[in-house]
Parts: structure tokens; C-alpha cells; sequence
């Protein structure tokens, strides 16, 4: 018998018990999915956090009160970084923006509506730090921080829920409440989405002086954004900022600093980080239900070996060899993990366009999950197929056809 009569064989066996057959594929079809699925969303969300992170730019440093932390706004109690220690950074060669950042939630009102949302405490050069541009309006300026101003500059997620829908311009000059203050709206943002850590779309913006003196009534910031101008002197700003801070805090040399420093290119590393290994651990979970497909497909192998017992006699009675028999089988095992491996490829990437439309994440084909996947699907067939074909090649003709 030579190989394309051993294929059409093996496919007309499949099809005698058609129902069977999509059963025993279902295993390796939801495994393959499975595994599709979550490299793809991992992908398509590394991707959105990614792009999110370089939309700040090369050439952004955090300084995080406290020893370890990491992020780009720090909450919390932790005192150790003043306004005075932002002020400072500033003079220091290289830097091309500074602001202190004091963050809280409150309620808003305005319009007659009112909601919880982020309030962000900030410089007037907080847009450049971290790339914000402005829709209708315009930033508080200098000034504006210095004379403790009551303004504000809406996310337009904001501006949605207190005024409604496409009423960016209408916000302009409009007055909201914040804890109780009367704030006046001079600017709205434009839509930036999700950074990973929070939405700036869902933020409001005030001087950060205000927000100290007014509403928050602390005298530390919860981090400090800073900006070079020049992406490659990064690394030698960062250190000079840790020198001028340890000196600030009379901390001595080799002394543990109370502040941490990092980047946006860290953040970015410790991302993809975590990231790669939470999809290899999903994967391999994902991949557990490809190993009991392969089980469900030797069970079903074991069987048809059995019931197709007389049928291998008749084959070695009129000549056929034991490689013949062991490879029709083979071929049989292969044909459903293939088959499964095909279906569930297709299954996998339409659930991953509308999962990542749905979650509004990048969908990102991967022809390399693909191929995993076929490789995969093929290799199942062939270690779980190998034993029931093995088993059929060596039965002896006469005793197959005396098998009842």
C-alpha cells in the first residue's frame, strides 16, 4: 500500500463514525483555542501597555517616595518627597521639565451631575512630563500655580459624565465642586486611553499647590515627574537627581535613600516581564487540556484498534505489512489532532479579534502561535497514536480473524 492509499484509508474510517470522531477532535480543538486565545490577548495587551508607556517618552523619570516602589503616581502616607525637592530638580542641566504630583480621589459636581474621580495635584509643566494635550482650552499656567488658583482641566470622560456627550467646548468656563471647593474649567484634555496604571481620560488636573494648600492640606507630593531633554543622558540625569535628593535628605553615602528612581524604560522591562511570564503560566494551563485530548484520542484509537480487529487480519491476510498497518494508524491519530489543530487555530484567532475589540486591545496575529500550534497538534497525534498503532501492527492475521 503506498501512502496516499493509507490517507484516503485512514479518512474514510474517520468518516464511517463521523460523531465520534468530532467528539475525540473536541479536546485538541478547545486546548489549541485555549492556547491561541491567551498568547493573543497577552500579545495585543503587552502591545496597548507598551505603546501607552512610550507615548510618555524615552527621556521620563519617576522619583517615588519610600525604598522599592515602582509606577508613575504613588498614593499613600509616605512623606518623604516635598514641592521644595520637585523646585530643586528643576535648576539641575539637562532637565527640561519638573512636576511634583500629589494625587487624590473626590467628588465632583457639576451640571447637576456628580461622580468619584482621580484629582491630580500638578505643575504647570505637567503636560510635557507626561505628554498630555489639550482639546478646548488651555493648562493652567505659572502663575496660575503660584496664586494657588481654584482651576481645573477635565479628562473627557469627565467631561461625558458631568455635562454629556460632546460637550467638550460647552465645559469651558463652567463651574464644578470639588470636596465642596468651587473649581473653574479651563481646559479639557484630549482622549489618551489607558496607561496601564490608570486613565488619564478619567482624571481632573489642578495646581498642585491648590491641591496642597486647598484640598488635600499635606505638605509632601506622592511623586516627581521629571523629564530630560535628551533621552541618552537619562541614566546620568537619574543620577544626579539621586545625588541631589540624598543630599537634600542628608543622607550620607552608601546610606539607604528614602526615595526610589525609575524609568519609563524600566517600567516598560518590568512590564513585558511580568507580562511574558503570565502567559507562559496561562499557556501552560491552557496546554494541560491539549495533553487529555491526546489522552481522549489513544482511548478512542485503543477502540477502533479493537472493533476494527478482523479488518487488520483480512489487511495482513492478503499482504499487507505490519509497517503498513502502524502507519495507516498513525496516519488516523494525526488526521484527527491536524484536523482538531486547524479548527481550533480558527476558533482561537475569531475569539481573539472579538475578545481584543471587546476589551479594546490590539489584536496581533501571530503566525508563530500557528505554527506552535499545528506542530503541536501534530506531535500529540503522534505520541498518543503511536501506541494503539503499534498495538494493531502487531496482531497476528490468524488470530484477528478468529477475533469475536
Amino acid at each position: 500500500m503506498n501512502y496516499s492509499e493509507l490517507f484516503i484509508t485512514a479518512i474514510q474510517a474517520l468518516r464511517a463514525n463521523i460523531l465520534r470522531t468530532s467528539l475525540t477532535m473536541l479536546g485538541i480543538i478547545i486546548g489549541i483555542a485555549s492556547v491561541i486565545l491567551i498568547i493573543a490577548l497577552a500579545q495585543g495587551a503587552t502591545s496597548s501597555i507598551t505603546s501607552s508607556i512610550s507615548s510618555l517618552g524615552s527621556n521620563l523619570i519617576t522619583i517615588s517616595p519610600g525604598t522599592g516602589q515602582r509606577g508613575p503616581v504613588q498614593s499613600g502616607n509616605v512623606t518623604t518627597l516635598t514641592l521644595d525637592d520637585a523646585n530643586a530638580l528643576q535648576s539641575l542641566n539637562n532637565v527640561a521639565a519638573v512636576s511634583g504630583v500629589v494625587q487624590k480621589n473626590y467628588q465632583l459636581i457639576g451640571n447637576g451631575q456628580n461622580k468619584n474621580s482621580i484629582v491630580q495635584g500638578v505643575s504647570f509643566a505637567y503636560p510635557t512630563a507626561q505628554a498630555i494635550t489639550i482639546d478646548q482650552g488651555s493648562f493652567f499656567e505659572k502663575e496660575d500655580e503660584q496664586g494657588v488658583a481654584k482651576v481645573a482641566i477635565l479628562g473627557p470622560n469627565v467631561v461625558k459624565d458631568l455635562f454629556g456627550e460632546d460637550s467638550t467646548a460647552e465645559a469651558i468656563n463652567q463651574n464644578i465642586t470639588i470636596d465642596g471647593k468651587v473649581f473653574r474649567v479651563v481646559g479639557v484634555t484630549k482622549s489618551k486611553g489607558s496607561s496601564g496604571f490608570s486613565n488619564p481620560d478619567d482624571a481632573v488636573y489642578i495646581p498642585v499647590t491648590t491641591m496642597m494648600q486647598i484640598l488635600s492640606g499635606q505638605n509632601y507630593v506622592n511623586s516627581i515627574q521629571l523629564v530630560t531633554d535628551d533621552s541618552t543622558k537619562v541614566d546620568a540625569v537619574s543620577d544626579v537627581v539621586k545625588t541631589t535628593l540624598m543630599d537634600r535628605h542628608k543622607i550620607a553615602d552608601g546610606g539607604t535613600a528614602d526615595f526610589s528612581i525609575s524609568t519609563s524604560k524600566d517600567t516598560q522591562s518590568t512590564l513585558s516581564s511580568v507580562t511574558t511570564t503570565l502567559t507562559a503560566m496561562l499557556a501552560g494551563i491552557a496546554g494541560i487540556s491539549l495533553v487529555v485530548g491526546g489522552i481522549g484520542i489513544m482511548n478512542i484509537m485503543m477502540v477502533t484498534v479493537t472493533e476494527r480487529t478482523k479488518e487488520i487480519g483480512l489487511l495482513k491476510s492478503i499482504g499487507a505489512e505490519k509497517k503498513d498497518i502502524l502507519i495507516q494508524f498513525l496516519i488516523e491519530s494525526i488526521v484527527l489532532t491536524a484536523s482538531g489543530g486547524i479548527a481550533g487555530i480558527i476558533l482561537g484567532e475569531l475569539l481573539a479579534f472579538v475578545v481584543a475589540k471587546f476589551i479594546s486591545i490590539p489584536y496581533i496575529f501571530q503566525i508563530n502561535s500557528i505554527l506552535l500550534a499545528v506542530g503541536v497538534s501534530t506531535l500529540i497525534g503522534v505520541i498518543f497514536g503511536l501506541y494503539p498503532a503499534q498495538k494493531a501492527a502487531k496482531l497476528s492475521p490468524i488470530d484477528a480473524l478468529r477475533y469475536e
